[in-house]
């Protein structure tokens, strides 16, 4: 590394290091004031509120390093300009392209550290955050049992069950639509229900619907529909314990690995997990944000060679990872609906963001 470099450098860590400093004083000030109350409310210690807060800084460090390496690469290069610095380097004969050189290296470490944080760290301290909310806090404001799971799916060898909620400790379930199949496994019979009630004698309904399939006279299939007030179903099969848990996880909250495992169990039951898909594929495309946040800055912070704000080179450093993480999430929510293929939803913005930036980097005055 040459005098050059590690004097650039230097500047740009000193100015990620205040933004990063400056943005999470800031959030934590948020977090703070909007939730101590909900904490003292609830008698909760000290110590745990103290806790909570430091388990949500690797977290905070992720989502803030992207925004906070932006903003540090344009004040850099504007601190550069209004110095004259910039000119002087060129005058020497050095070029954009090699004045980038160790943004562009130090934009790649930065990206591999927020890869291993999400992976390595967040994941645990995600969950101490979470126990203290949902366990200590929420669950005391709200009274929900952390037995409560939604949206969960499994099945037997001629049943297929879909429960909108169930709670594991009282067996209660609510919307449910159960699928029962005959030996050459098409649908025999269904059944819907408001509410149902799981015990060890059987399944008590409320509010049911029973469709029952068979062949009509002329071939084709029909139905008689039952209505119920109260339906049982004796020696109704016990969801299994544990049933949908997987299904109340967050995504940000595995890991790569733990997130891959969860994809070959829930293909192995016999789902395709396209959220899961796209989220895996996120948690590597994410991570790269840093070093495209530096591609979009350099040819921003060269545009002017003399003078410059600083305070603009962070409004337009915000503005910019705003656009960049709305587009993320747009590329989210289409591979969710199955739209586009999940590595492709997952790496379009990178992809074009990054062009972006080496379009605006042939832009500049060499």
């Amino acid at each position: 590394m040459t005098i050059l470099d590690r004097y650039l450098a230097r500047l740009f860590f000193q100015n990620l290091g205040l933004c990063l400093v400056g943005f999470l004083a800031l959030f934590l000030t948020v977090e703070f004031v909007e939730k101590i109350s909900d904490f003292l409310g609830h008698s909760i210690g000290l110590t745990t509120v103290a806790l909570y807060f430091l388990a949500q800084i690797p977290n905070v460090l992720v989502l803030l390093t992207p925004v906070a390496t932006l903003a540090a690469v344009l004040i850099t290069l504007v601190l550069l300009a209004r110095n004259s610095e910039i000119v002087a380097m060129k005058g020497c004969g050095f070029s954009l392209f090699r004045l980038s050189r160790p943004f562009l290296f130090i934009g790649l470490g930065l990206s591999a550290l927020v890869f291993l944080l999400s992976n390595l760290l967040t994941p645990i301290t995600q969950e101490v955050a979470n126990e203290i909310w949902e366990g200590q806090v929420r669950k005391r404001r709200v009274g929900v049992s952390d037995q409560v799971v939604l949206d969960v799916w499994f099945k037997d060898v001629r049943l297929l069950t879909h429960l909108g909620s169930y709670n594991e400790d009282s067996g209660e379930a609510l919307e449910l639509s159960l699928l029962v199949l005959d030996e050459d496994y098409h649908l025999a019979r269904r059944l819907e229900a408001q509410k149902g009630l799981f015990n060890e004698e059987g399944l008590l309904l409320s509010e049911a619907r029973e469709k029952i399939y068979s062949v009509g006279p002329n071939g084709r299939p029909t139905f008689q529909l039952i209505r119920s007030r109260t339906l049982f179903l004796p020696k109704w099969p016990t969801p299994p314990p544990g049933v949908g848990r997987r299904s109340s996880v967050n995504s940000d909250e595995l890991s790569a690995l733990e997130l891959a495992d969860t994809i070959a169990l829930l293909y192995a039951e016999g789902f395709h997990p396209l959220r899961q898909l796209v989220d895996f594929q996120f948690k590597f495309s994410r991570p790269f944000i840093p070093l495209i946040m530096v591609m979009l800055g350099l040819p921003i912070g060269f545009w002017r060679e003399k003078g410059g704000s600083v305070a603009l080179g962070l409004v337009i450093g915000l503005v910019l990872s705003f656009a960049y993480l709305v587009a993320m999430e747009l590329a989210r929510s289409v591979g969710y609906t199955g739209l586009l293929p999940p590595w492709l939803t997952a790496w379009l913005p990178n992809g074009l963001f990054g062009l972006i930036g080496v379009y605006l980097f042939t832009y500049a005055r060499q």
